[in-house]
């Protein structure tokens, strides 16, 4: 099978799998909250409700090159919740907001996975945010309270600390 009869083919399975599933992120994820666990995560985002079936951030949609950090190509998911965030400019995401960052190499294979969680009372003085970055198969590269992730971030921390575009109106 040619490259591009794979890559439709793949998406097609994802298309049935979301539309089967019917479910994008709409709420918290169901046991993460007894003790926010990185793997917990990745089993929810992938297996019991496949990120890829995540609407994209309005005006991101597919992949794009990243301003920050400068070159990164990316596409970015994000649930429902956040999705609602952004569209009304609600100004701060609700707990449960899930955002997924895949980075991409130069032959367009997903290389890593960033990812922001909102979970109440988690670091109220990083906004909550729970941050995780994978490897394209799930390991655990980084997770928690990552210096280097809100470093960067906390030059938008009244935007939320999210890059990608403005939540406020």
């Amino acid at each position: 099978m040619n490259k591009s009869k794979t890559i439709g083919f793949l998406i097609v399975i994802i298309a049935v799998v979301c539309f089967t599933l019917q479910k994008r992120g709409t709420a918290e994820i169901p046991g993460i909250n007894e003790k926010i666990n990185a793997q917990r995560l990745w089993e929810y985002m992938t297996k019991e409700n496949p990120y890829q079936c995540y609407p994209a951030w309005p005006g991101k949609e597919g992949i794009y090159e990243s301003t920050m950090p400068p070159g990164d190509i990316l596409r970015l998911y994000i649930n429902d919740l956040a999705l609602d965030t952004v569209v009304k400019k609600k100004g701060i995401f609700p707990n449960g907001s899930l955002l997924i960052k895949e980075i991409y190499t130069e032959e367009n294979k997903v290389s890593l996975l960033t990812v922001m969680y909102k979970e109440k009372g988690f670091d109220p003085q990083g906004n909550d945010w729970y941050w995780v970055k994978y490897g394209h198969d799930g390991e655990v590269k980084l997770e928690g309270r990552v210096g280097l992730c809100i470093e960067c971030h906390v030059g938008v921390a009244d935007n939320d600390y999210v890059f990608t575009g403005s939540i406020k109106k």
